[in-house]
């Protein structure tokens, strides 16, 4: 089942009516004139309103006298969901796990019958008489929901000694002010702030792949496909080259065929609209993103030896030396793969059965890690047909489950063995060398075997591929020219080219301040603010930062990151997560600490 908004009450879809009325109703102080504590949140997504709930819940459990004032600012009055979990979305785009997994509330505090998980709350609020299981599947728009009514009981249960203030503006620098404070400025106004969070999500945008004249994109070359609603500028029939194979390529598809009236049957067919363009979609390994199924509860794939007492000797090895994830971590991880794949072949938990069966393998026949991250897709008598035959057995695999199927097994290891090696990993936990080589060589191959799309979405790549919708004109490297004097594109490979009339980027973009490749980070850097991370002369992009999450400076400046721009100093985050890389809970003891320390000198 696949939760969408059009099975929940229109009261549960209506928080951001209540959000709008909040912001509408506050009246903005005109300068920093009182004794209030000022704290800045950045970002309105699941991690602004996660660290927004953990200092209400601190506050309140401290009962301290104190008062504090929050500027909580998003770039839209979509406080709450942020822009990947809009509530005005299609609900043809979903989360690609089950909802049994999210969880807007940390659990390991004091409970509150009021405080649903997801589940909990589409069986509260359905009005279909269908059973809720933690094991479907629901639409980004339908969390976004969930999200912005969470935000509702965290704004109805203030402290009554903070005020809250929603300040809908995109942030564009921030300053070093007086007695290391923080100046935050949008176009309209600015503020003078004590404490800083930076919340701030996917703003991050890749380097163009085709070289252009100047620094001004082509208009038909899209740096991001979201909001979704972009893609309304190509026509129809266009032909659109799609750089990726992943989540994002899949959103891009959907948009131009379902968005643009075209339907899916339960054939497994796709029935035209006739407003479609054509999509040609390219990577640099040319793989698609493998599907999974619904992975919740005792249908998982069980580490065997990757655990905790494992995690515990790899940190006591770290307190001589750092680790190298290539000759001390990786050589577990790849056993855990062998076992993983055999074992589920074979039926059996048993080790000595399973090295036994792998020794009577040629060399040449056994699983590897290569393999499996990096498979050569079989040919056919044409590469559409190569796809359409690799997409059709990855389906296959993932309907019959890790516990019955090796490949999707193996799929599991890094989802499950995740928490370990991000634990070990950061804040530069490994050698530089073999950090570059995880980020930069297998952490992305991982992602694209083990964080999949459910298999309805992918039935529908299927069909699209079918219906030459998609087309795969190739199986090798592309390479993408622009022609100036047309204004077109080509895609090139060693033996023919296509040319295209639009290039989206379903990349996701990750932290560079290198490259320059978010304008907020960027003034940080160009102003000294913060400075590069480096391990070992390795500098994967993001700032430096402790292991709070505060930025590392000589002034001892009160700022915090939380989420994807750590991603460098912290491994696999998940933005809907309240447990892995939760830095929430830090800032906020930042937060109180930095208050007694004030009112002290005070």
């Amino acid at each position: 089942m696949i939760w969408k908004t059009q099975h929940i009450s229109p009261a549960a879809r209506n928080a951001q009516g209540f959000i709008q009325n909040w912001i509408n109703a506050q009246s903005l102080p005109s300068s920093n004139s009182d004794s209030a504590f000022e704290i800045g949140i950045v970002g309105g997504g699941p991690k602004g309103l996660y660290a927004l709930e953990e200092l209400f819940r601190k506050v309140r459990e401290n009962q301290t006298p104190d008062t504090f004032r929050v500027w909580w600012w998003n770039e839209t009055q979509h406080f709450g969901s942020g822009p990947n979990y809009r509530a005005d979305q299609p609900d043809y785009l979903l989360i690609n796990y089950c909802i049994g997994h999210v969880d807007a509330w940390d659990r390991s505090a004091p409970q509150n019958p009021e405080q649903l998980n997801l589940v909990q709350w589409i069986a509260k609020n359905k009005m279909t008489d269908r059973p809720v299981q933690e094991s479907d599947f629901a639409s980004r728009a339908l969390v976004g929901c969930y999200l912005q009514d969470v935000l509702r009981q965290v704004i109805q249960s203030k402290p009554d000694q903070i005020e809250l203030l929603f300040i809908p503006e995109k942030v564009n620098t921030i300053k070093t002010g007086p007695n290391a404070r923080l100046i935050v400025e949008t176009r309209h106004h600015q503020r003078i702030i004590d404490h800083l969070l930076l919340a701030t999500g996917h703003c991050y945008q890749n380097t163009p792949i085709a070289a252009f004249e100047g620094s001004r994109l082509p208009e038909h070359y899209f740096k991001s496909p979201y909001p979704i609603q972009v893609l309304d500028k190509i026509p129809d029939r266009a032909r659109v080259g799609i750089i990726g194979w992943g989540l994002t390529f899949i959103d891009v598809a959907l948009a131009l065929t379902e968005g643009r009236g075209g339907s899916f049957d339960e054939a497994g067919k796709y029935d035209s609209s006739g407003m479609e363009p054509v999509m040609i979609p390219f990577s640099r390994n040319q793989l698609p993103i493998m599907p999974r199924g619904p992975v919740y509860g005792k249908e998982t794939y069980t580490l065997q030896y990757l655990d905790e007492e494992w995690c515990q000797s790899m940190k006591t090895m770290a307190r001589d030396r750092k680790l190298d994830f290539q000759e001390d971590v990786f050589p577990w991880l790849e056993q855990e793969l062998k076992f993983a794949y055999y074992s589920t072949l074979l039926q059996t938990r048993s080790v000595d059965e399973v090295e036994e069966y792998i020794r009577s393998l040629p060399e040449n026949q056994r699983f590897t890690y290569r393999k499996f991250l990096f498979p050569k897709i079989p040919k056919a008598d044409t590469a559409q047909k190569a796809y359409i035959r690799y997409i059709e057995f990855l389906i296959e695999e993932a309907e019959k489950g890790e516990l019955k199927s090796p490949l999707m097994a193996a799929a599991a290891v890094w989802r499950e063995a995740s928490p370990f090696i991000a634990d070990l990993y950061q804040s530069g936990g490994f050698t530089g060398p073999s950090q570059q080589y995880l980020d930069q060589v297998l952490f992305g191959a991982f992602c694209r075997t083990s964080y999949g799309p459910p298999i309805d979405n992918m039935k529908k790549i299927l069909a699209l591929l079918k219906a030459g919708i998609i087309k795969v004109p190739w199986m090798g490297k592309t390479d993408l020219l622009y022609e100036e004097k047309e204004g077109s594109f080509r895609l090139q490979t060693v033996q023919k080219e296509e040319k295209v009339d639009y290039i989206v980027d379903a990349r996701i973009g990750r932290p560079d301040l290198n490259q320059g490749n978010s304008t907020l980070y960027q003034s940080l850097f160009d102003s000294g603010m913060v400075k590069p991370f480096e391990n070992q002369g390795y500098v994967p992009g993001c700032a430096a930062m402790d292991n709070a999450g505060k930025v590392i400076h000589p002034a001892r400046i009160p700022l915090y990151f939380y989420g994807t721009n750590t991603e460098g100093v912290m491994l696999d985050n998940d933005s809907l997560s309240r447990k892995k890389n939760n830095l929430a809970s830090r800032w906020v003891a930042g937060v109180l600490k930095s208050k007694t320390e004030i009112t002290t000198c005070d």
